[in-house]
């Protein structure tokens, strides 16, 4: 299975997994990690780097941030560039996160990504 990470500013990113989950059921496989604003650039890096080995179950994990640009985008795209199979998206939103989650056991990790931006 696909893994799924959502690395956002403060809360945003759990409160749209848990819209999807109240809306599609839970969401296996799936974490979410908040920077807030005290929070040290370096623990999100560490954050970051071990969710994505805790998701990884051989088919990749995609990545989805907030905004492009900002720090958990930037964190991630340097955690991304040490690792092979992971995808990073920008722009999360409630049904991208849902069709994400409902789409991903039936695409590999470059069609999901296609799919997810549309």
């Amino acid at each position: 299975m696909i893994g799924i990470l959502i690395v956002t500013h403060g809360k945003f990113g759990q409160e749209v997994k848990n819209s999807s989950e109240l809306i599609a059921g839970n969401i296996a496989n799936c974490q979410a990690i908040a920077l807030n604003r005290d929070d040290d650039i370096m623990d999100l890096k560490l954050k970051v780097d071990q969710a994505l080995d805790e998701l990884n179950q051989g088919e990749g994990v995609i990545v989805l941030v907030d905004l492009i640009g900002g720090s958990p985008f930037n964190i991630c795209s340097l955690a991304l560039k040490e690792r092979r199979n992971f995808k990073l998206l920008s722009g999360i939103n409630l049904p991208m996160l849902i069709e994400c989650a409902m789409m991903r056991d039936s695409m590999n990790l470059e069609e999901l990504v296609v799919h997810c931006k549309t």
